[in-house]
């Protein structure tokens, strides 16, 4: 794994261009305003002059420096008055020099405060796992294009619901999942058959979460555990500073392990698994697992304390249907 505070190095390189390109557009922008209405230039130029002159005030006593800060705040503000009228009439919005954050909570400066946020907390993440790049993976797979017609309205014989009606539940559940996410402290489970929409929903759901500012980490579960082995065997207890990829599944709000049981498995998967499971549950922190076994499939593959936690801890959802690729190609989409 790369060293921690070279990571944080380039994630703070990272604010740095945002906030670099940030103020290249909107000098562009003040330029093309100030092109099309050369009196804006002018007002800002005085406005800018009386808000020096206003802290000077500010730090006078008696009733003329008060005055004279009233008498600024006035002018002020008719300047930006003219100049609010000026934009409107040669077709300018109100905010057209508003600056485009893509974190409005911290504007794009990694920080509120003292304190980091989330989006900054996340790209540490991204930039340690690439393959948790969750923004880039849920840009198509999202419950926008999420499609209930591909699953059959026509109820099989050992089947109590048809696909349909049994995919309009478990998309139910999983957008309660995401609307109560942060209050409720809730696991899932997706299991059944390859191509039934698994990892779509599991995509689905990791969109909506980044979206409400918390944290996510999406592993398969070969990674998880390759990562895990390589981390365990290559660590040098000298290097403080290194990235503790068991640190970060643990802290993470949201952990996804998807395709559990393609995993080699053996007695350090096993107890790694277990590790897993059992922390996030005590300290309340959601997984939600996707996994082509069935309940009696995971039983036989794994020991009686993993088995206890999923099947008594998740909520067991199971998909079941025809594989959508075939599907799709059926409907020509």
């Amino acid at each position: 794994m790369p060293d921690r505070s070279e990571i944080y190095k380039q994630v703070l390189r990272y604010y740095d261009a945002l906030k670099t390109q940030a103020q290249a557009q909107l000098r562009q922008k003040k330029e093309e305003l100030y092109a099309r209405c050369p009196r804006i230039r002018d007002i800002d130029s005085e406005i800018s002059l009386l808000g020096i002159s206003a802290a000077k005030w500010a730090v006078e006593s008696g009733e003329s420096s008060a005055a004279r800060l009233i008498e600024l705040k006035e002018k002020m503000e008719g300047l930006k008055a003219e100049k609010l009228s000026i934009m409107r009439q040669a077709g300018f919005e109100e905010d057209y020099l508003k600056p485009s954050y893509r974190c409005e909570k911290c504007s794009d400066t990694g920080f509120i405060g003292s304190q980091q946020c989330s989006c900054f907390t996340q790209k540490l993440v991204d930039m340690a796992y690439s393959s948790s790049n969750m923004r880039e993976i849920t840009a198509e797979e999202n419950f926008d294009n999420f499609d209930i017609d591909f699953y059959s309205p026509n109820r099989a014989k050992n089947e109590p619901v048809s696909p349909r009606e049994n995919m309009q539940m478990i998309l139910s559940v999983c957008l309660e999942f995401t609307k109560s996410f942060g209050k409720r402290k809730e696991n899932l489970l997706f299991y059944g058959s390859p191509g039934l929409g698994k990892t779509f929903l599991c995509s689905c759901i990791a969109r909506e979460i980044l979206d409400k500012g918390y944290t996510v980490l999406y592993v398969t579960a070969a990674q998880l555990f390759k990562a895990l082995e390589k981390e365990r065997f290559n660590r040098n207890d000298e290097e403080t500073e290194q990235v503790r990829f068991s640190d970060d599944l643990q802290s993470v709000d949201l952990l996804i392990v998807d395709d559990l049981g393609t995993e080699f498995n053996t007695v350090l998967t096993a107890s790694e698994l277990f590790d897993i499971l059992n922390t996030r549950l005590i300290n309340k922190k959601p997984v939600i697992i996707s996994t082509n076994l069935s309940l009696d499939d995971i039983q036989r593959q794994y020991s009686d304390r993993i088995t206890s936690r999923i099947i008594g801890e998740y909520k067991a959802l199971e998909f079941f249907g025809d594989d959508i690729r075939v599907v799709k190609k059926y409907m020509g989409k």
